[in-house]
């Protein structure tokens, strides 16, 4: 049996995975850049991690954390 590795597909992969890694940690890092106290830090990170499967809830972390 012989397998076909097809790099540049594993290369795309992986990098669609590392933005992907990226943008669903926006609302942590913008809450810690804004100096946002540990509690709302925390439930920036909570919200993000529990919801941000849905695009509603991702805006909402993205909004806790970047209000000032």
């Amino acid at each position: 049996m012989v397998f076909n590795i097809n790099f540049s597909l594993i290369l795309q992969y992986a990098v669609m995975v590392g933005i992907l890694v990226v943008i669903f940690l926006t609302p942590s890092f913008l809450a810690a850049e804004n100096g946002k106290s540990k509690y709302d830090n925390m439930r920036v990170r909570v919200g993000s991690w529990l919801f941000g499967w849905s695009f509603i809830g991702w805006i909402f972390a993205l909004f806790i954390s970047s209000k000032k």
